[in-house]
């Protein structure tokens, strides 16, 4: 996700610039690779680059390819296999094994089309189909995806699944708040605040500042992390989200089992039945301080969101990504 608002940004400062640019977009990957359909590169003529279309590896020879699709202003799509063991092959030696296509655009008004409807994605709170017409017209579709599906390169189209953005809820004003914000920013999630007005430091970018007694405008696809520290402000908070008909997708509560089953005897029902309520939060890899909590609450949050359940890579019995 961070990947889009980089190329985004990117495109407006290479205009402003007065440079021309080329947009390179993964639309097929076959056996193993480091990037999926969808990763996006932004080449400028001046040979700077942002994003990546693998872990380095082709990177390089591709900025060869964009400025050949920039002289020519026509469309240009690369395949590369690094299956082979031929020693001449540009895959020798590259630690992914897999077939890689690689769309090229050099045409500055297409990719302000597409910088348009990723800013509408990226706008709001739900997950889209981005349709990419390249042949017949240049043409850019976005609607609401009711499910989860792969992508898929066809007759010159690449339909893409663009995931909700990430919006984040965090609740608390002590120190590991502030790491666990910051990691966040690192991924370009969205985080909402909320705590002391008055002890939120100014410093530090969020999305949203609220107060304990405001209304929090929560969408059923945010996550909510609980870091308040305070048993009694985590009883209001529970209070105003069981009240609340729309319900987060992830309520993670910092502390111990012990602390949540006092919390629980706040309450005459079972609040686990009632909310999506993980805790202790966080995945167990040991974590100590506030900036490996944060690490361990983030991946928690990213296996929920993927659908995955947080093992470690050698005892996944399928493919890496399906």
């Amino acid at each position: 996700m961070k990947e889009l608002y980089t190329v985004i940004q990117q495109v407006k400062d290479l205009q402003q610039a007065g440079l021309k640019f080329v947009l390179a977009t993964v639309v097929r990957v076959e056996g193993s690779a480091y990037r999926r359909p969808g990763a996006r590169m932004l080449i400028a003529e001046d040979g700077n680059w942002w994003g990546g279309i693998s872990g380095g590896c082709l990177e390089g020879d591709i900025l060869k390819k964009a400025q050949l699709a920039l002289f020519s202003q026509s469309y240009k799509t690369i395949t590369y296999d690094t299956r082979e063991e031929d020693p001449f092959a540009l895959g020798i030696g590259l630690g992914c094994q897999g077939v890689f296509e690689i769309h090229l655009n050099p045409f500055q008004d297409q990719i302000n089309s597409l910088v348009d409807a990723l800013e509408i994605h990226l706008g709001g709170n739900v997950a889209h189909t981005l349709n990419t017409h390249y042949s017949a017209g240049f043409q850019i579709e976005l609607v609401p995806a009711t499910v989860s599906h792969a992508s898929e390169w066809v007759d010159e189209r690449f339909t893409e699944y663009l995931s909700a953005p990430m919006t984040v809820w965090l609740y608390g004003n002590q120190f590991d708040a502030q790491g666990f914000i910051q990691q966040s920013n690192g991924l370009a999630w969205r985080v909402n605040w909320v705590g002391n007005l008055a002890k939120m430091s100014s410093n530090i970018p969020v999305q949203g500042r609220y107060s304990y007694d405001e209304l929090w405008p929560i969408q059923s696809s945010d996550f909510i992390v609980m870091m308040t520290h305070d048993l009694e402000k985590d009883v209001k908070i529970l209070e105003k989200l069981l009240a609340s008909p729309i319900k987060p997708a992830y309520i993670g509560i910092l502390g111990p089992k012990k602390r949540f089953e006092k919390l629980q005897n706040h309450f005459k029902e079972d609040l686990v039945t009632l909310l999506p309520i993980s805790t202790p939060i966080g995945l167990d890899i040991g974590a100590e301080g506030p900036d490996e909590i944060a690490i361990s609450i983030i991946s928690e949050i990213l296996s929920i969101k993927n659908n995955r359940n947080g093992q470690r890579l050698r005892l996944r019995d399928r493919a890496i990504h399906e």
